[in-house]
C-alpha cells in the first residue's frame, strides 16, 4: 500500500498518476476547503479518518473531482452547518447546506449543526443514509415526497423530529409510511395512542433502540400487520391486536402469536409480577428485551423458551416449570438482574442453569402448581 504522505494542511495518498485519496486534514480552520488540486494530486475520495478533530469544523467545501466519501467520519461533526460541492460534480451534489448523491435520490448527510427545524426534500428524494442524522439534528419536521422508500435511522439520530408531512397530501401527519411498511415514528411525538393505519403489513427493523417513543401509551395494531410488531414494542404500554389478526393477538395488553407464543412484554408496563396466561406454549426470542416484571412466574404448558428472552430485563425472580424442554444457550444472555430462578429439581432447567455455570441463580422445588 502507498504510504501517505503530507501536502500542506492535509495528508493523502497516491491512487492514481495524478489522484490521490484525502486521509486527513491537520488544520486548524473552522471552514474546511478540500481544494481541486492538493500538489499535484487530484482528490477523489476521502477517508473516515478524514477530520479527527471535527468537533469545532462549521463547514465543508468539496470539490467536484471527488467520487466517494466514508461516511463513517460524519458522526463527529456537531457543529458542521454546511456542506458544499463543487460546480460538474458527477457524484455528489448540495441544496441549501445538505448532502446527497448527483441524482438527489440519497440524502447522505444533514449537517447537525444545520439550525432549520422545518426541512422539505427534494422531489426526487426515495432514500436517507443510515448516517444522515447521526449526530442528533434539530429537525421537528421532516417534509417529504411519495418516493421515498428507505429510513433507516436510529431514533437517537434525530431526537427533535415530531412529525413528517407528506408532500403528496394523501396522508396524515405523524409517522412515516411508504407503501405498506411503517418506516419511522417520530421520537419527539407527544401522542399518548396511536393506531396503525389498516393497510400497514410490516414494521421497519430499527436496531438496539425502541421503534415507539415513551410517551406512547397504547398502541392499536390492525389484522394487515404481518411482521415487525414483537420488536417495535420495548416503550409502548399497552397493545391491541384486532381480533382479525391471522399472527397476533394481544392478552391484558400483552403481545402474543395466533399460536400462544409470547412474544413481547411491553417495555411501558409496570407489573410487580406476572404470570404467563393459560395456553402459553413457548417465550419467544426477545420477548422480555428491555421489558419486564420484578417477578415472572412462567405457567405451566410452556415448553420453550427462546433467545436473548430477557436481555435487560428488570426480572428478579423467576420461576420455571418442570414443562420447559427446551431453552436456547443464548436465553438469559444480557439478564443481568436476576437473583433467583426457581426449578423443579432435575428438570431440563435445572440442568441447563448448571451447565451455563449459574448454579447461583437455583432454587430446587420438589412441585409446582
Amino acid at each position: 500500500m502507498m504510504r501517505a504522505m503530507r501536502i500542506g494542511d492535509f495528508e493523502i495518498r497516491k491512487e492514481g498518476s495524478d489522484t490521490c485519496s484525502v486521509i486527513q486534514y491537520k488544520g486548524d480552520d473552522e471552514d474546511v476547503i478540500i481544494p481541486p488540486l492538493i500538489g499535484k494530486y487530484r482528490p477523489v475520495s476521502i477517508a473516515s479518518s478524514f477530520l479527527r478533530r471535527g468537533n469545532r469544523v462549521r463547514s465543508i467545501s468539496i470539490p467536484a473531482s471527488v467520487e466517494s466519501i466514508d461516511d463513517s467520519f460524519f458522526p463527529v461533526l456537531e457543529k458542521l452547518c454546511a456542506v458544499s460541492v463543487g460546480k460538474g460534480s458527477r457524484s455528489f451534489c448540495s441544496v441549501d447546506g445538505v448532502l446527497y448523491d448527483a441524482s438527489l435520490y440519497s440524502l447522505l448527510l444533514y449537517p447537525a449543526g444545520k439550525d432549520t427545524k422545518d426541512f422539505i426534500a427534494p422531489s426526487r428524494l426515495g432514500r436517507v443514509a443510515s448516517n444522515a442524522f447521526s449526530a442528533g439534528v434539530q429537525m421537528e419536521t421532516f417534509s417529504y415526497p411519495q418516493r421515498l422508500e428507505e429510513f433507516p435511522v436510529l431514533p437517537s439520530q434525530c431526537p427533535h423530529l415530531r412529525s413528517f408531512i407528506p408532500q403528496s397530501g394523501s396522508a396524515e401527519d405523524g409517522p412515516l409510511i411508504h407503501g405498506k411498511t411503517l418506516l419511522f415514528y417520530p421520537p419527539a411525538s407527544t401522542a399518548q395512542t396511536f393506531s396503525i393505519p389498516e393497510g400497514v403489513e410490516a414494521i421497519a427493523p430499527i436496531p438496539s433502540e425502541a421503534f415507539f417513543p415513551p410517551a406512547l401509551r397504547r398502541l392499536f395494531v390492525p389484522a394487515s400487520l404481518k411482521s415487525g410488531l414483537e420488536k417495535a414494542v420495548s416503550s409502548v404500554q399497552s397493545i391491541e391486536v384486532d381480533s382479525m389478526s391471522s399472527c397476533y393477538r394481544s392478552l391484558d395488553g400483552v403481545l402474543f402469536s395466533r399460536k400462544r407464543a409470547l412474544l413481547a412484554y411491553p417495555g411501558g408496563r409496570k407489573d410487580s409480577i406476572y404470570l404467563t396466561p393459560d395456553g402459553t406454549d413457548r417465550i419467544g426470542e426477545g420477548a422480555f428485551r428491555f421489558s419486564g416484571p420484578k417477578i415472572l412466574v412462567i405457567g405451566d404448558g410452556v415448553t420453550a423458551i427462546g433467545a436473548d428472552a430477557f436481555e435487560g430485563s428488570p426480572i428478579e425472580v423467576m420461576i420455571i416449570p418442570p414443562s420447559v424442554t427446551e431453552i436456547s444457550v443464548h436465553a438469559l444472555y444480557g439478564a443481568k438482574r436476576l437473583k433467583e430462578i426457581h426449578v423443579r429439581k432435575a428438570s431440563i432447567a435445572e440442568m441447563f442453569l448448571r451447565g451455563e455455570g449459574r448454579d447461583d441463580l437455583i432454587r430446587t422445588t420438589p412441585s409446582f402448581f
